[in-house]
């Protein structure tokens, strides 16, 4: 697999940089609901096929670094504050991996509680999630469980690939280990097989930049060679 990146280019569809109230959200989400559905006739074509559309979901609690993952992979740096997202944000980005042109849809959705009823139209036709947690924050860890059965629910998909993000490696303490979050990937791979989806982590840092385009190659990669089988 090449390593050669692509720099983000803005396009009429990609979201200015900070915060998108909801209800803006909902039009944009219209407008871009038809390019998700072409995705499932693309994933049918043969591998010969070199552009693909890839809707993914930022899923995890408020504040554990979700909005700096998407900008950092956008080109747009690290922010130390920024407003909370809003119900949810999407942005739009075309990169090269292999021999394959993905154009990322990339969906940043709202953590707090407040925001559960309105998130499941975001979920919908989504092909994969990173889900992120706060290496300092031992609760946003156990939290995982529920958001993904939340993707699980809402996807349109039943059950769709998890890469799961251990954010904030940059900072000190560490409330939990390797081993823990190794465990809960072995156990969400169990549960997944039958489906013949495989699950992933990586421990990243938006603010440095630590395994960020690697995530979202490796997601990626894994939506084309999976859907792009006629087998599946």
């Amino acid at each position: 697999m090449s390593d050669k990146k692509q720099s983000p280019k803005k396009s009429d569809g990609e979201a200015d940089k900070g915060v998108v109230l909801f209800k803006d959200n909902i039009k944009k989400h219209a407008r871009e609901e038809k390019d998700t559905t072409e995705v499932e006739n693309q994933s049918t074509e043969s591998q010969q096929t070199s552009a693909y559309m890839v809707k993914l979901v930022l899923i995890g609690d408020s504040a554990v670094g979700k909005t700096s993952i998407r900008n950092n992979y956008l080109g747009l740096g690290f922010e130390k504050e920024h407003m909370t997202t809003l119900g949810a944000d999407f942005a739009v980005t075309t990169k090269t991996v292999d021999d394959f042109e993905i154009k990322y849809q990339i969906w940043d959705l709202a953590g707090q509680p407040m925001f559960k009823n309105v998130r499941p139209r975001f979920f919908k036709g989504c092909f994969g999630a990173l889900a992120v947690f706060d290496i300092t924050r031992k609760e946003t860890f156990h939290n995982l469980t529920n958001w993904i059965q939340e993707l699980y629910q809402f996807s349109g998909r039943s059950v769709v690939p998890v890469i799961v993000l251990s954010n904030k490696m940059d900072l000190g303490e560490h409330a939990v280990t390797v081993e823990e979050v190794q465990e809960f990937i072995e156990e969400l791979n169990k549960k997944t097989a039958e489906h013949k989806i495989e699950n992933f982590f990586l421990e990243t840092s938006a603010k440095t930049g630590q395994n960020i385009d690697e995530a979202f190659r490796i997601m990626g990669e894994y939506i084309v060679e999976r859907y792009s089988s006629d087998k599946d």
